[in-house]
């Protein structure tokens, strides 16, 4: 069980996270959705210290942070027990697919350099990037990119995988692609949180759905309860947009 509780940050005296608390279970995928600047990926960078909440607690099993009053070695422990996979990929360009997947597995959990490629091969393959294992990230497409991102988040057997808008810097052609390896990854009961804005993708993927608006949590639940049967006004109007394209 995770959870995060009173989640808080401002950006000067613009209140970004406001006293968010929230609950995945394991295996659980929670989608986080809401208009631009709701604060979404703000909440996702914060759960691993990529943005520093100015409060707020989250408990991954029987580890705790306090982000008020975080050590490094407690940081370097919560980096281990998440993974993060970026809206921009944020591959190294001088590192081949294969030695991106790797670094984590070397850097962090200081693995011997044969087992870090074994495991590497692995995940590749996992996500259908074998035949580009020694390619560089500039002769990738931009779903090859991700595929790896995904694949090197993965290699680190993360407790919390967290998607960052996984398909917004992707031609709507590779969005497919990459849609299917998150489909495919949660199938194995990997705990995900989500940002997307890929509506149809949320209703079909998660376990739960929560509603973002100007940083606190308008709405949760199932995603049949979230898009059918929406009790905030703001959810209704956030989600008329889908319908009406839906219907498209």
């Amino acid at each position: 069980m995770i959870k995060i509780e009173h989640l808080s940050k401002k950006f000067q005296k613009n209140v970004v996270l406001d006293d968010i608390s929230f609950d995945v279970k394991q295996g659980d995928v929670v989608a986080i959705i809401g208009s631009s600047g709701a604060g979404k990926s703000t909440l996702l960078r914060s759960l691993n210290y990529l943005e520093k909440a100015d409060r707020g607690n989250i408990t991954i099993n029987d580890f705790q942070v306090d982000f008020t009053n975080l050590t490094k070695e407690k940081r370097l422990e919560l980096r281990k027990k998440t993974a993060m996979v970026f809206q921009q990929f944020n591959l190294f360009q001088q590192r081949t697919a294969l030695e991106n997947v790797m670094e984590g597995l070397l850097v962090v959990k200081k693995l011997p350099k044969e087992t870090a490629k074994k495991i590497a091969k692995e995940q590749l393959a996992k996500v259908g990037m074998s035949d580009r294992e020694s390619y560089y990230p500039k002769h990738l497409s931009g779903g090859q990119q991700q595929r790896v991102g995904i694949a090197r988040a993965l290699a680190m057997e993360p407790e919390l995988l967290l998607l960052d808008e996984p398909t917004s810097a992707l031609d709507p052609e590779l969005v497919g692609e990459v849609l299917q390896t998150i489909k495919q990854t949660a199938a194995t009961g990997q705990t995900m949180i989500l940002v997307s804005h890929e509506m149809r993708f949320v209703k079909e993927v998660s376990t739960k759905v929560l509603f973002l608006d100007k940083g606190k949590i308008v709405e949760q639940g199932t995603p049949d309860e979230v898009f059918n049967h929406a009790k905030s006004e703001r959810t209704k109007q956030f989600l008329k947009r889908y319908y009406e394209t839906e219907n498209e």
